[in-house]
């Protein structure tokens, strides 16, 4: 899988922009808040379908526009493709791949690959268990769309069934009871997709850790405990009362989580700054192995701000792991990375500009 250019139009503070890109690094260099987190931002939308940081749509529209587009021209080993997506202040949203329109979001999902690390990613370690599953749910769902569609099935059927307990007493029992079935249904495949995928990751990161720091510290992984479908049922079916009180669905898949430990003590309770980088990268570079375990090729790696808050040792060893795969990294001082023949492209209030 590799980019060769992303487009926006009217995308963040980006009013047309076409950036080309090289087969291997990647920098896309400037001051705060001129575009380099929003190109990166722009490429990954069109992979995972989604904004990593927008909590809304409309918020990726440029100020006073009524709509938006960001598209990749991509190859992915076969042939030459496209992906894209159109934003409008009405709400709606249009995916494409290669001029065709994808209704369903779980079609769209992973035609193009990317792997993305930002700074909020530092979440995925001392965060709130959202944040690792937003990890899990994200990296899944680009290499299983059956994965996304469960899921998908699982978060109405969720929705469905707090709407019901947000009355309390007067919520339908039996209501809930079939919205409860309809959650069991789904939250199996999703909790077994999940457990396989840290089982994966465990093993990969692992690796990847003690060779980060040489051999001085060890990062494992596990998943919350796998449920089957009775299990599922009857959490959903015997704490109704308690439930209704609380207004809310307190069990399944939705508030799972993945214990990550350095060393055997909680990485949440314990773990220093640069450990948690060290962590989350890790994890990315796992994801990324792991997609081009289940697809032809890396995904394109996306970067932001990488090298910040890492020793010597750490980033040599980022820099060695990041050869040979294509990469776009963001950085406010591109003179200052030691990558031989990178392609750097500066970037001003929106505007881009190829230096190197």
């Amino acid at each position: 899988m590799k980019i060769k250019r992303s487009r926006y139009f009217n995308f963040r503070n980006i009013s047309s922009a076409c950036l080309e890109f090289a087969d291997g690094i990647n920098i896309i260099s400037g001051d705060n808040a001129e575009g380099k987190t929003n190109a990166l931002e722009g490429i990954y939308v069109c992979s995972a379908g989604r904004s990593h940081r927008a909590q809304k749509d409309k918020e990726l529209i440029k100020f006073g526009e009524d709509t938006a587009a960001v598209c990749v021209e991509y190859d992915d080993g076969r042939r030459l493709c496209q992906a894209g997506i159109t934003y409008s202040q009405r709400g709606r949203k249009s995916c494409e791949v290669n001029s065709a329109k994808i209704k369903k979001m779980s079609e769209f999902i992973g035609n193009f690959r990317a792997v993305l690390f930002t700074p909020e990613h530092l979440s995925m370690i001392k965060g709130p268990p959202s944040s690792r599953r937003a990890f899990l749910d994200s990296s899944i769902s680009q290499l299983d769309p059956v994965y996304v569609a469960c899921l998908q099935n699982y978060n109405e059927a969720l929705e469905n069934r707090n709407r019901l307990l947000d009355a309390g007493s007067f919520a339908d029992d039996e209501q809930l009871r079939l919205w409860s079935w309809q959650m069991a249904k789904y939250a199996v495949t999703v909790s077994e997709k999940r457990a396989a995928y840290i089982k994966k990751a465990s093993g990969i990161t692992a690796v990847i850790f003690e060779d980060m720091t040489s051999g001085r510290e060890k990062l494992t992984l596990s998943y919350e405990e796998e449920r089957d479908e009775e299990s599922f049922i009857r959490l959903l079916t015997e704490n109704l009362e308690r439930e209704k009180a609380a207004g809310t669905t307190l069990y399944g898949v939705h508030r799972d989580d993945i214990l990550i430990e350095i060393n055997g003590r909680p990485a949440k309770s314990f773990a220093s700054q640069g450990q948690q980088r060290s962590a989350a990268l890790a994890l990315k570079i796992a994801e990324g192995e792991i997609a081009k375990s289940g697809a032809e090729g890396y995904p394109v790696f996306l970067f932001d701000d990488l090298f910040s808050e890492l020793d010597p040792g750490r980033k040599r060893y980022l820099t060695r792991s990041i050869e040979k795969k294509q990469v776009i990294i963001t950085t406010c001082e591109a003179q200052g990375l030691d990558l031989e023949a990178a392609r750097v492209i500066k970037a001003h209030a929106g505007s881009y500009e190829l230096i190197g």
